[in-house]
């Protein structure tokens, strides 16, 4: 079987093939997708044999119908993105939350299909989550299942991008982490940038980092005492940084959770591709069961 997997982003898209559970093909187109997707998906389809497409998006998504409920950063809303490429390429097309994608893509190939229940987490702009129960996905067809960077950790905190206040993403996402340096020292740095100077020893960036871990925390015990997984698992680009904010983010965990959750492992994911794995992954479940 070959399965063409995608994952849209706000400022990229990235594309491969596939087969057998092994990516035998990558690319990656820069710059939003916007409109355009079904035809750049079109043009990288030609003269390829696949038998089915998923697809991993950055935002709301109903996964019954394919439609993009909402992705802010990609600018769509209520886009039937499955049903556009289904008509277009005549396969089956499966569209999902991306952090959904990339906890099923943990589940299945980094930690070979074993846990009973995995919870996986992205760190990035934004934060996502998603939970694979005995090989399954929690959702909802409404598509707001685990926005868990929209849980409120502090009632009055800062102001959100969804409109709410004291997010979890208002106070430990990547935007929210440049904002906080941004306002401290008078300098706009990128997420990596800030990594780079916590890592040199930077005062401020390392206890930026802290608190990060510190909210982090707060939010996994919360999560962890609702879902009971077996482990957790980082994915983004801030999950590189976890060593920086290990030690307050499990004393937050080991503080708030219940006893029989307190040593619930985290780590961090070392899945290449997990994404387009994961994607590829919703269509092998969708298609042979």
């Amino acid at each position: 079987m070959e399965i063409l997997a995608i994952d849209v982003g706000g400022t990229k898209v990235d594309m491969g093939i596939v087969k057998d559970g092994k990516l035998i093909a990558r690319d990656r187109f820069l710059n939003s997708p916007s409109e355009n997707i079904v035809n750049l998906i079109s043009s990288y389809t030609k003269d390829k044999d696949i038998d089915g497409v998923g697809i991993g998006v950055a935002g709301q998504v109903d996964y019954e119908t394919g439609t993009v409920i909402f992705g802010g950063n990609i600018g769509w809303e209520n886009f039937p993105l499955g049903r556009l490429l289904q008509e277009e390429l005549n396969v089956p097309v499966f569209v999902e939350n991306d952090a959904n994608i990339f906890a099923l893509g943990v589940w299945k190939y980094e930690l070979g299909s074993k846990p009973e229940s995995v919870l996986g987490v992205t760190l990035g702009t934004g934060i996502g989550g998603g939970f694979v129960y005995e090989g399954d996905l929690l959702r909802s067809k409404r598509g707001a299942t685990l926005e868990i960077g929209h849980m409120v950790i502090e009632a009055e905190g800062p102001a959100c991008t969804c409109g709410s206040h004291g997010c979890l993403e208002s106070l430990a996402g990547g935007w929210a982490l440049e904002k906080w340096y941004s306002e401290r020292t008078g300098e706009k740095l990128t997420g990596a940038q800030i990594h780079e100077r916590a890592r040199s020893g930077d005062k401020e960036a390392i206890f930026l980092y802290q608190r990060l871990g510190y909210y982090l925390g707060i939010a996994c015990a919360s999560l962890v005492n609702i879902l009971n997984p077996d482990i957790i698992v980082l994915g983004g680009s801030i999950s590189a940084t976890f060593p920086l904010w290990q030690d307050i983010y499990e004393a937050e965990i080991r503080r708030r959770a219940v006893p029989p959750v307190k040593d619930t492992p985290t780590v961090v994911s070392t899945l290449k591709e997990a994404a387009l794995l994961g994607a590829s992954a919703l269509v092998e479940q969708a298609l042979t069961r």
